[in-house]
């Protein structure tokens, strides 16, 4: 199940859902701003006995302000505990290229001609290790 563009509420709901018709693959990313939704719909889930943790495959994303190798583990620790789980099963890299980004908002920095400021200086092979 892709989670994307969709308010809070309805898409807490629709996972809900989803994982009572039995759904068991969760897609979502940072840049998607909806973790939170995913997350409460599926510690519900647990919490009502329906499943665990284990029985759940769940796909996030590195973003794309988030690709040199020295972010990767505070990203990952910002979407686990959006997502209130320890762990994902897979987590990929949104983008192949960064952004320069700004550390109050976690989000791209926009240059003087309205642009955002890309990352020419990110080593992707040591983000992938």
């Amino acid at each position: 199940m892709c989670c994307f563009q969709a308010e809070p509420h309805v898409l807490k709901f629709a996972v809900y859902s989803a994982l009572e018709l039995g759904y068991r693959h969760i897609d979502t990313a940072f840049n998607y701003n909806n973790e939170e939704a995913i997350g409460s719909a599926i510690s519900d889930w647990i919490e009502a006995g329906k499943g665990e943790r284990s029985d759940l495959f769940i796909t996030t994303k590195l973003p794309h302000v988030g690709n040199r190798a020295s972010d990767v583990e505070k990203f990952l620790n910002i979407q686990l505990k959006r997502l209130q789980t320890t762990y994902v099963d897979l987590y990929l890299i949104h983008v192949p290229f960064g952004f320069n980004y700004n550390e109050s908002t976690l989000t791209p920095k926009v240059s003087s001609n309205g642009f955002y400021e890309l990352d020419m200086y990110t080593d992707h092979v040591a983000t992938w290790k």
